[in-house]
């Protein structure tokens, strides 16, 4: 698998927060699967508007009805 290189601006207090959870070493592997897991949530939430938009939004009741059942 071919490499790239970028080059990105992150805000300081996000950077470090990056670097405190995987320090310096593993910070490509994680900047890799945090840009694969948005794209996938892209995808997710582009799907669920196609399904809106078939079938309508799922009722405000229901949603309170199985968001009451949840676990807390």
């Amino acid at each position: 698998m071919a490499l790239l290189t970028w080059s990105v601006s992150v805000d300081e207090e996000l950077a470090s927060r990056v670097r405190e959870h995987v320090g310096d070493q593993e910070l490509s592997g994680f900047v890799a699967r945090a840009v694969e897991h948005e794209l996938e949530r892209e995808l997710l939430d582009g799907y669920l508007r196609e399904l809106d938009d078939k079938y309508g939004l799922v009722p405000e009741k229901l949603v309170e009805h199985y968001d009451a059942l949840w676990p807390s």
